[in-house]
């Protein structure tokens, strides 16, 4: 009996090795799941409820294909579909996972007292903004306190080549002019025709120039914004801190104490998670 032992010990061994081995190599599953995935993030693009035809003309899949993990994902309660409608948008579900993952995010848990700091500087609404693929998504938003006060809600997707914060994380994340270059020939203009590829190429080395950058009317909604990046301790950007205001309360270039008192802001955050990037850049 002693003998037998170690073998069968080793034959559990090797069937969990085999069975771990198995489902890496299952291919269709794994397709699967990334199938579904990419259909979430498409539907998290759309600001209002969408349709099946529509998601899948944007991702170049077939009607069933899309109305099938649709259908799961509803089920799980992923997806809403508006009762009547025939559009599809993002549930309940997510809000709460989205909630608790901001709760989790260390990066914000560092942030917030000097979020907080900075927002009693002034009355500005400060929001703090992680990448999402190649756009930025809100994970905190410290709104101006004032009676009528702009707000972003954590989740909200801000988008290149229009909004500051996303073009920050953007610059800070992919500094090569060939890169810069590149993307600026394949980004979407379409909504407002007078900002195009030269003038995001502007912008991005605006931004690696001076570590902000800004937009005076993001979404011609009578909105501005400020953004500077934030590293962490590998002095990678991760984030930003920016400034959401009136276009009236913006100038070109913004108002200097404006700019000064978000640098400070972003250095204090990058000191804390460990980066020494702010320090480099106040020497040069």
């Amino acid at each position: 009996m002693q003998a037998k032992t170690p073998g069968r010990k080793n034959n559990r061994q090797r069937r969990r090795r085999l069975g771990a081995a198995a489902a890496l190599a299952d291919p269709a599953g794994i397709r699967t799941i990334h199938v579904a995935t990419r259909i979430l993030i498409a539907l998290a693009e759309y600001r209002d409820p969408v349709r099946v035809t529509d998601l899948a003309r944007k991702l170049g899949m077939t009607m069933p294909t899309v109305s099938r993990h649709l259908s799961t994902w509803r089920e799980l309660g992923f997806v809403d579909k508006p009762e009547g409608q025939e559009t599809y948008r993002l549930g309940t579900t997510l809000f709460t996972l989205g909630q608790a993952a901001a709760e989790q995010n260390t990066h914000v848990s560092v942030a917030y007292p000097f979020l907080t700091e900075r927002r009693e500087q002034g009355e500005e609404t400060t929001i703090f903004t992680t990448r999402f693929q190649d756009h930025g998504i809100v994970l905190a938003c410290l709104d101006s306190g004032r009676p009528t006060t702009i707000v972003a809600r954590p989740g909200s997707i801000v988008r290149l080549p229009y909004s500051p914060q996303a073009r920050v994380l953007w610059a800070f994340t992919h500094p090569d002019a060939a890169a810069i270059a590149e993307a600026a020939m394949h980004l979407d203009y379409s909504e407002q025709p007078r900002f195009n590829a030269d003038a995001f190429e502007r912008k991005v080395k605006f931004a690696l120039a001076n570590y902000y950058d800004y937009e005076v009317e993001v979404r011609r909604d009578g909105l501005g914004g400020i953004a500077c990046p934030v590293f962490e301790h590998t002095n990678e950007v991760v984030a930003t801190v920016g400034l959401m205001l009136a276009s009236s309360a913006l100038s070109e270039p913004p108002p200097a104490h404006l700019v000064r008192r978000l640098k400070e802001c972003a250095a204090k955050i990058s000191a804390a998670l460990g980066s020494s990037a702010w320090r480099r850049i106040s020497r040069e």
